[in-house]
């Protein structure tokens, strides 16, 4: 990602809508399928600034890996102290004996070959052991913000689940999520690209008024009624839960 997203991200994580809900409803699909405690180990692949791997402190032992120092260096200001500089493929899985439990959260649209890193994962886990990942849904939605956070594609619900099962997994649970704000975000989008508003963007956060984000971020909230209890058709995100058989 481009460093201003890292910045950007540290910066609005606890305060900015979309991730104080999302943060909090991926939280409750690993609890819901992971029996968890300090002694299990939980690696969060492209941890980023640490905004999630932060709120799973307090329920195992959680271990991040990126690529970029800087991302780190905030997820140290975070709390985390098991951090390391490295791609999956290159991680020493001999240090922490035993990976429980794996989590690539709006990661995998950022890797150029995401069957390969996904089989990379798979390699590394142990039978019984689960994965859960996240992933901006529909290519149709493709705009600026896409381009800025550098991914390469978003996906289908189908398609994300074909590559869990190309490399040996078992799909548990999958699901579109953030599915209240969908419509009213694909019309901003179309309205953006008709206006050729989109291509003026250069910011990492669509920032909002105060009222709005707390409004969002009830709104947004409000699946965790629902995930992982129903599977939700459409949404602006896609959650799967993998297991290594």
């Amino acid at each position: 990602m481009q460093e201003i997203v890292y910045h950007a991200n540290y910066e609005h994580e606890n305060s900015y809508w979309w991730f104080i809900a999302r943060n909090e409803i991926l939280k409750q699909v690993v609890k819901s399928f992971c029996d968890l405690n300090q002694n299990k180990n939980l690696l969060d692949v492209g941890c980023g600034t640490g905004g999630f791997a932060s709120t799973m402190l307090s329920e195992c032992n959680v271990i991040g890996i990126d690529t970029s120092q800087i991302a780190l260096d905030y997820s140290k200001k975070r709390g985390l102290t098991n951090l390391h500089n490295t791609l999956l493929k290159d991680f020493d899985k001999s240090i922490y004996n035993k990976i429980d439990v794996i989590t690539f959260l709006d990661v995998i649209e950022h890797i150029e070959d995401d069957e390969a890193v996904v089989k990379e994962a798979y390699n590394l886990l142990d039978s019984g052991s689960y994965l859960i990942a996240s992933v901006p849904a529909y290519q149709w939605l493709w705009s600026k913000h896409d381009e800025i956070h550098m991914h390469y594609r978003r996906y289908s619900k189908r398609e994300f689940e074909k590559v869990f099962k190309n490399a040996g997994f078992k799909v548990m649970y999958s699901s579109y999520f953030n599915s209240i704000l969908f419509f009213p975000a694909a019309l901003m989008r179309f309205i953006e690209k008709i206006t050729q508003k989109d291509n003026k963007k250069d910011s990492p956060i669509d920032e909002v008024p105060n009222f709005i984000n707390k409004l969002f971020t009830f709104i947004f909230r409000l699946e965790k009624k629902w995930i992982p209890k129903v599977k939700i058709p459409f949404g602006l995100s896609i959650v799967l839960v993998v297991k290594k058989i």
